[in-house]
């Protein structure tokens, strides 16, 4: 029972370094526009920085995943076969976060954000692979849903905790961010000891034909990591906003905005708390594609207030949506791609968010600066959530195909191993 106990404690220790990075990634997203907008107002150029996330996130995940996959057997077992990346990149990202505040002008920030996401991008698969190395699939719900409560932790630190602390002295939460996501390394480091040496033994050799080619030509594969693009678009794309659209419409400041994103918090923690229990009675694709749909409905009337007041239903009402999609749809997609690789598929889970937040943060960027022209009162921030709104209903449909395709896959295999042995049989 202790040993069964210790294990499950390791399990969800596996997930700690989520909190970390995830308090970095919201801090960087939220505030380093308001540190941008003193040298441009340029909602797009804004927009253009913090989606260079995603174009890192096209280039580094694989080749992590790959050198993580293929380490040396000697070298995994003495450093870890995912913890070295990890350790590697920690440093990078703690540096960039105590560097930006300091910094002045346009291109400087603009450089250090993208150090940052360089080195957040090798930090993400590994950390992620992690559990598909050493937590059973019906465990990883379960997992993940603990993964969920660190990333809403997170997310609350880069809207709230950090607003607050960036009116009382501007590096003060940059520097708060950087110790966290050092500790909370270590605390992953340590509860991941049975991730050395274990990868190499759970992907072929020579494999027929690269992973990612193999996935892709799966549609269900495709459909599902198109879906997931589209909600974390519809997400990551209004992040770098909130602030400034706050501060157009509402009049309200970066500590006021921080007040105000307690509401959306308390609906990530009750959705956080429901959630397992919920997919149990819906299952894992019906609830996403329901949380897709308050979500996008949430952000389609979020264009009309403009009193503080108005929005705050809205917001909760959001977060209940968000706490689906930070639990449900990793577990969903390792059960969909298999155990074969976990670094290689679990950089292209990765690579699909990245290709959301080049796009999302430049199409709304895009959306704000035109719609400008149309209401110059409000700077043309209310139109950001009709365009995420539209992203992540666009989403539902996407992940019904997904499902629907894996459904006629399990029947073919079914139907091809039936005719197996019969011939057999015969």
């Amino acid at each position: 029972m202790k040993e069964e106990r210790a294990v499950r404690l390791r399990e969800y220790g596996l997930t700690i370094g989520t909190l970390g990075s995830n308090a970095s990634q919201t801090l960087i997203i939220a505030l380093l526009p308001v540190l941008l907008g003193r040298y441009t107002q340029s909602a797009t150029l804004i927009g253009a920085v913090i989606g260079s996330e995603g174009l890192v996130a096209i280039l580094v995940p694989y080749w992590v995943g790959y050198l993580s996959d293929h380490m040396p057997e000697t070298w995994a077992r003495r450093v870890g076969r995912r913890a070295f990346f990890l350790w590697v990149s920690a440093p990078l990202m703690g540096g960039a976060l105590v560097l930006v505040p300091f910094l002045h002008g346009f291109w400087p920030l603009a450089l250090s954000a993208i150090l940052f996401f360089t080195a957040l991008q090798g930090y993400v698969t590994p950390l992620w692979a992690l559990m598909i190395d050493s937590v059973p699939d019906e465990r990883r719900a379960t997992v993940q849903g603990v993964r969920g409560a660190f990333q809403a932790i997170g997310l609350a630190f880069g809207l709230i905790v950090a607003g607050l602390l960036f009116e009382l002295w501007e590096p003060l939460p940059f520097v708060t961010a950087a110790f966290l996501l050092i500790v909370s390394t270590w605390l992953t480091v340590l509860s991941a000891p049975g991730d050395r040496g274990r990868g190499a033994l759970l992907q072929p050799r020579k494999p027929k034909a690269p992973v990612w080619r193999r996935l892709l030509k799966r549609p269900e594969i495709r459909w599902f990591l198109l879906a997931s693009a589209l909600w974390n678009g519809a997400i990551d794309g209004i992040r770098p906003y909130i602030f400034l659209y706050a501060a157009a419409v509402f009049g309200i400041s970066v500590g006021g905005t921080s007040g105000l994103l307690v509401f959306l918090m308390l609906g990530v923690g009750l959705g956080a708390v429901a959630i397992g229990r919920l997919s149990n009675v819906f299952g894992r694709a019906r609830l996403l594609s329901i949380a897709a749909a308050v979500c996008g409905i949430a952000m389609l009337l979020a264009y009309f207030p403009r009193q503080p007041s108005g929005i705050v239903g809205l917001l909760a009402f959001a977060g209940l949506a968000a706490a689906a999609f930070i639990a449900l749809p990793f577990p969903l997609y390792a059960r969909l791609a298999g155990d074969e690789a976990p670094g290689r598929q679990t950089a292209l889970y990765v690579v699909s968010i990245g290709i959301a937040r080049i796009v999302a943060p430049v199409i709304i960027g895009v959306v704000i600066d035109l719609s400008a022209r149309f209401s110059p009162e409000l700077g043309g921030y209310p139109f950001m959530w009709v365009a995420a709104g539209s992203m992540a209903l666009l989403s539902v449909p996407a992940l019904r195909r997904a499902m629907s395709a894996a459904r006629a896959g399990e029947r073919d295999q079914a139907a091809d191993a039936g005719s197996a042995r019969d011939e057999a049989g015969a």
